[in-house]
């Protein structure tokens, strides 16, 4: 029966109920005919069939509360236990409690298949709940690793912050340090170690023998900075022991901040290592904390890059000082220098070399304590002979010396240089060549001079020479009628001044340019020695017509040398004759300008060239060309009207257009525009 009871339980509780209510049926079906067959009969008989069908009735529900109690109900006791022990065991291991895995449910139930594949999942799940718990416990482990692993790491990486953050604060001293601008302004450079530092003020003392030459502040009023000098004791410790020191001070008046506080205080000597002198002292202060030990030890670190760069500091001035020196010295030669490095491949220059080429351009933040660098192709363009000298350069640039000078001439002519090389060595090694120009202008103007002389002078006292000596020959050789015997004297006559006039000429310059020239001035009208001097020359000439241009209702007063005047007047006249050797007409004028006379005198003749401007007013000099060359003259004349005119503060300009003639313009204080002013 229990086994029956426990297998197929679903089919076995059908089977009980299906039963028992077929038997209910049955047993109704009965009742109701044995009812239905009692009509007839008497009540008690029918009493007795009812009793009896109640007792039927009554058989039936015992029967059917047997089957409940005695079938259905452990059934249902024995299935709600099952499912109650599972829901619990569930529950537990939902929860993540632990089961006991033991079972006596056989595998044949549904339910014992349930609860089997219940504990068969619930060992399942055990088993991986153990393998997860061991993995867990193993990573655990490893997190704990891990944890002392990144506690680890970051400690380092802070360690690595902090010496990044120490190389950084070193590294920027030493840009700082190592910047042009330190070499100058030191300002910087305590600006930075106070905000390295996180001090609130400091200074940075330069010393020199023993005594503080200069302090560098930074965040300090001058009234701290002379207490710092003249009272601070710790300063004076550290100069006495040369030894690094730190102390912190009370401050119990302070008018700012109104209540005491604490200075923290250090002072860092700075040492040269080479001479072990004191050259700079490192001063820093604050206010929230004394300064420690590792900090001490890193400022100490910076006193000696500091003065690393106080040396580097040093030597620069040093080197400054000479190279300006040099530089000056090389200045004050008169020689032009051009100095060619090699190695470097720069070239440079002194002033004097870009006095004499021009178009050599001066930057304007140089100065004349510096050797300038030069472009030699701009130097090319002003030499006269500009490929022989560039052939001349190139042998030089090549490492070769080229023995001898070199002349050249600068502007067409306007300057006259010697050029020689030297070679510069250093340490037995060739580090570059010296090409010094020499301006031998003078001298060869002298040598022009000494040549027009000597031409000026055979030329024009043997004309004179020759006549004299021709016609004193013939007069005492011969016997002449008194007609021609005059006419030779005359002749004679007019020679001998010709020469005196010559020999004068040359005293005047002389005495001119010696200042030895005396002149007795006088306020007279100009009007009248102009026409003076034109009648004069008039009547000397047939071809040329002399035309005044005088405006005569005005007065041309000059406070002036009259025979100086007349001189004047006379040598440009007489060169607008002269070189008008077709004749025509001369034009002599005289207007005012404001306090000055013009006198013009223009003739309409040969003209002058543009090349020979410049030497026209030179001794000696006379316009080179074929029409002028017939044309006698010492070359004297238009040197001896400049300095006449200069010794009356007077100008004098000439303008001139070949071919079509010339105009000379003499400017002249006015007496009478003076006069007029004042009044």
């Amino acid at each position: 029966m229990k086994q029956w009871m426990t297998e197929k339980l679903g089919r076995q509780l059908m089977a009980v109920f299906y039963s028992v209510f077929a038997w209910s049926v049955l047993t109704s079906v009965a009742s109701y005919l044995y009812i239905d067959n009692s009509a007839g009969q008497t009540k008690e008989q029918v009493l007795a069939q009812l009793q009896q069908t109640q007792w039927f009735w009554f058989l039936n529900l015992l029967i059917f509360l047997l089957c409940l109690l005695f079938i259905v109900r452990p059934l249902i006791g024995r299935l709600t236990m099952q499912l109650h022990e599972l829901n619990i065991k569930s529950q537990r291991l939902a929860e993540g409690k632990s089961i006991s895995l033991e079972h006596d449910i056989p595998v044949e139930n549904e339910v014992g298949r349930l609860t089997a594949s219940f504990y068969q999942m619930a060992r399942s799940i055990s088993s991986q709940h153990t393998e997860l718990s061991r993995k867990n416990q193993l990573m655990e482990q490893n997190q704990d690793a891990l944890k002392s692993k990144q506690t680890e790491l970051e400690q380092a990486l802070e360690v690595t912050r902090s010496n990044e953050l120490h190389l950084q604060d070193r590294n920027e001293l030493i840009e700082t340090l190592a910047s042009k601008e330190s070499l100058f302004d030191y300002s910087s450079v305590i600006s930075t170690i106070v905000r390295l530092t996180k001090t609130e003020f400091g200074a940075l003392l330069l010393i020199k023998n023993n005594e503080i030459s200069s302090v560098v502040p930074k965040e300090m009023t001058a009234e701290q900075q002379e207490s710092l000098k003249t009272e601070s004791l710790l300063l004076k410790r550290v100069m006495i022991s040369k030894e690094m020191a730190n102390s912190s001070k009370k401050v119990a008046n302070d008018e700012l901040i109104g209540f005491p506080y604490y200075i923290y205080e250090a002072v860092i000597p700075i040492i040269d290592p080479a001479k072990e002198e004191l050259i700079a002292c490192l001063y820093l202060a604050r206010f929230d904390q004394a300064f420690k030990e590792k900090e001490l030890i890193e400022l100490e670190s910076f006193s000696k890059q500091i003065a690393i760069s106080l040396m580097r500091m040093s030597l620069y001035e040093q080197m400054e000082y000479e190279r300006k020196e040099t530089a000056q010295l090389l200045n004050s030669v008169r020689e032009a220098i051009l100095y060619i490095k090699h190695d470097e491949k720069t070239i440079l220059g002194n002033q004097a070399l870009f006095d004499i080429f021009e178009s050599l351009q001066i930057e304007e933040e140089n100065d004349s304590m510096t050797f300038l660098e030069v472009r030699p192709e701009t130097m090319f363009e002003q030499v006269d002979q500009k490929e022989a000298f560039e052939a001349y350069f190139e042998e030089v640039l090549s490492g070769k010396i080229p023995e001898g000078m070199f002349s050249l001439s600068i502007d067409q002519g306007q300057y006259f240089i010697q050029v020689y090389a030297e070679e510069i060595m250093l340490s037995q090694e060739a580090k570059g060549t010296i090409l010094v120009f020499r301006d031998v202008t003078a001298e060869t103007e002298v040598d022009r001079m000494k040549s027009e002389l000597v031409s000026t002078v055979s030329h024009e006292l043997r004309t004179p020479l020759s006549s004299i000596y021709g016609f004193t020959e013939l007069m005492l050789k011969r016997k002449l009628d008194p007609e021609r015997n005059k006419r030779y004297l005359q002749t004679i006559h007019d020679e001998s001044k010709r020469l005196t006039d010559l020999v004068s000429d040359f005293l005047n310059v002389q005495r001119m340019e010696s200042g030895k020239q005396s002149y007795d001035k006088e306020v007279f009208d100009l009007v009248d020695t102009v026409k003076e001097q034109t009648r004069f020359y008039q009547v000397a000439t047939e071809q040329h017509r002399l035309q005044l241009d005088i405006d005569e209702s005005h007065e041309f007063l000059v406070n002036a040398d009259k025979n100086s005047m007349k001189q004047l007047i006379g040598n440009l006249v007489s060169n607008a004759i002269k070189y008008s050797p077709d004749g025509g007409d001369v034009v002599i004028s005289l207007t005012h300008h404001h306090n000055q006379i013009e006198l013009s005198i223009r003739d309409f003749g040969l003209g002058i060239p543009s090349s020979a401007m410049p030497h026209l007013f030179s001794k000696f000099y006379r316009v080179d060309n074929s029409d002028s060359r017939k044309i006698g003259g010492t070359g004297l004349g238009l040197s001896i009207c400049k300095e006449i005119v200069r010794a009356h503060d007077g100008n004098i300009d000439v303008e001139s257009i070949l071919g079509e003639g010339t105009v000379f313009k003499v400017l002249l204080p006015s007496v009478s525009d003076t006069l007029i002013e004042m009044d």
